[in-house]
This record gives structure tokens, C-alpha cells and sequence, in this order.
């Protein structure tokens, strides 16, 4: 007689099969329904803001006192922080100058210097931060955040990505790859029309909007 044990075994080797059958089980006939954690938690929403191209860690948020040492001199030249940057008074964080104001609030926010990479390629690196791997195609966070919580707002998809330029690592960053289609991220863009294919190019809106209610 088989054994649920090795029914789940079986399963699992298909990366194909599993999410699409977990899906089923754990949400029914609607995959985006709002489930429970695990463990409770205070976060209700999630906003994730990815600054692709934008300044350098050094002149932000981790200003290396050791380019000091070596701005513009000796063989392994490193350019240091050309803003400045103080500690703040309660937690000793040194943040840039360019930030004053949340210098001030930085012992109310968490900032982690400790993660490390074996890529520095812009698109891997992006790919790595938004999926987990470099290399490989693997779903986005956004993607597998739909995918354990769902949503309770039924008006909107329930992972959301304003992008008016796509980032390194193009839609892969918000992809569902082997999850189902339907935790993939809605890009929305500015201009009169910020989600493609939403409305029909031959459809007038009376018409549509008939179609639709009907």
C-alpha cells in the first residue's frame, strides 16, 4: 500500500506539480484568498522600494572608515565618502549628511551591513536580491509573499510593482516562474495607460464596461 509519505515524495520531485497542487489545497477554487501564517505578525502591508542605478552605500548609509585611509593614494585606490556622515546619538550608526533627518530617526530603523555576494554583475546581484538566486530562475519575494498570505483586498492583485523603467534583471525581478501565474507581479507604469492589456484596443469603454457588468 502506498504511503502518504511516499505519495508527498513523489511529488515533490516535479517543481512543476507541487506548487500548482499546494495551491489548491491550501486556497481552493481562489488562489489569491487571504491565509493565516504560520505565526502571527503586526505587518499588514509589505512595500518594498528597490533604488536600481541610484548612490553609493559608501556616501549613504556605510561609509567605510577605512577609504579614509586610501581616497585617491597608493596602488588600491578607493574613493571615500565625499558627503561626510555622523553617528546618530542613541544608536551610533553613521549615516551620510545627505540625510540628516532620518540620521536622526536611524536608531528606529534596521539597516543590515552584513550581507555578502559571489556576484557583483548588476543583474545578478538584482536577480540574487529578489529571487534568492543569481543563476537560476526562481519565483520574486513579491511572488511567494501572494503566495503564502494572499490578499484580503479583492479590487486589486495582490502583488503590485511600480516600475517606469524595468530594473536589472528585467520581469524575472517580479516573476512567479514555477508558482501559478497568478501571484506574478501587476507592473504598473505612469501615462493614461499604467497596466498593459487592461483594457481592449477595440472596445470602446460603454462597450466594455457592458461587457463586463454582463
Amino acid at each position: 500500500m502506498t504511503s502518504r509519505r511516499n505519495v508527498l515524495r513523489s511529488l515533490f520531485s516535479s517543481s512543476l506539480l507541487m506548487p500548482g497542487l499546494l495551491s489548491e489545497l491550501l486556497a481552493g477554487d481562489d488562489p489569491l484568498a487571504a491565509r493565516s501564517p504560520h505565526t502571527g505578525g503586526r505587518a499588514r502591508r509589505i512595500i518594498m522600494i528597490y533604488a536600481t542605478g541610484d548612490v553609493s552605500h559608501i556616501d549613504t548609509f556605510d561609509p567605510k572608515p577605512l577609504t579614509k585611509n586610501r581616497d585617491g593614494t597608493g596602488s588600491g585606490k578607493l574613493m571615500g565618502n565625499v558627503f561626510g556622515a555622523k553617528p546618530n546619538a542613541r544608536c551610533g550608526t553613521e549615516v551620510s549628511d545627505i540625510f540628516p533627518h532620518l540620521r536622526g530617526v536611524m536608531d528606529e530603523i534596521c539597516l543590515i551591513r552584513s550581507m555578502k555576494a559571489s556576484h557583483f554583475d548588476h543583474s545578478e546581484a538584482t536577480l540574487g536580491m529578489h529571487t534568492g538566486s543569481p543563476t537560476f530562475a526562481r519565483p520574486s519575494m513579491g511572488s511567494w509573499v501572494s503566495y503564502g498570505l494572499g490578499s484580503f483586498n479583492r479590487n486589486l492583485p495582490s502583488f503590485m510593482v511600480i516600475a517606469p523603467h524595468l530594473p536589472y534583471g528585467g520581469t524575472q525581478v517580479y516573476a512567479s516562474d514555477f508558482l501559478p501565474a497568478a501571484h506574478q507581479g501587476t507592473r504598473v507604469i505612469p501615462g493614461d495607460n499604467p497596466i498593459a492589456n487592461l483594457r481592449s484596443p477595440g472596445r470602446s469603454g460603454d462597450l466594455q464596461q457592458t461587457w463586463s457588468a454582463g
